[in-house]
């Protein structure tokens, strides 16, 4: 997730920018105001001015990236549908979608709910994707499977069986009598 980590830090220089852009342009243009009442010098006005062009451009960095992240929330769920083969569910969260907090016991939990599976593919590449409650119940943390995507959303997932699948079901079924005698 560098993107977001970069974003961040375009953040963080855009809020720096204007406060160092607010407080330069405060200050030198009220001393400026006083010092050309009192000399008639404005050389501190020109330093205003580069203030004023500082905080402008913190303004822009702040308010770009701010619509770049609201861009990127709203297309999100957008994008060709893939399939992901041999993924491992690493973890899957329900969080009320009111409070932010998670659910742990989520079956008989009332709406609006958001669910969260996070998948690592055989790459080792993680993605967390949000998923309808259908597919969520459809989910269990520690399974290998293939996954149906598209953008960050969890269209499907089926979970792969094996051979080991098959022996503990075996064990399910009623004991043959011929195997007890």
């Amino acid at each position: 997730m560098p993107r977001y980590e970069g974003m961040t830090w375009l953040m963080i220089l855009g809020i720096a920018l204007m406060l160092i852009g607010g407080l330069v342009s405060a200050i030198c243009t009220l001393g400026g105001i006083a010092n050309f009442a009192r000399w008639g010098d404005s050389t501190l006005m020109f330093i205003a001015v580069l203030g004023y062009m500082t905080l402008f451009a913190g303004m822009l960095i702040v308010g770009g990236v701010s619509l770049y992240g609201l861009w990127t929330h709203r297309k999100r769920f957008e994008g060709p549908p893939r399939t992901l083969e041999n993924v491992y569910v690493v973890a899957c969260t329900a969080v009320d979608k009111q409070t932010g907090e998670t659910v742990y016991y989520w079956h008989n939990y009332p709406d609006p709910m958001v669910f969260y599976v996070r998948l690592r593919e055989p790459n080792g590449r993680e993605n967390e994707y949000e998923t309808a409650r259908e597919v969520f119940e459809t989910v269990m943390e520690g399974a290998y499977g293939t996954a149906v995507c598209q953008g960050l959303w969890l269209c499907r997932f089926e979970a792969r069986r094996g051979e080991w699948t098959r022996h503990y079901a075996s064990l399910d079924r009623e004991p043959d009598r011929d195997r007890n005698s």
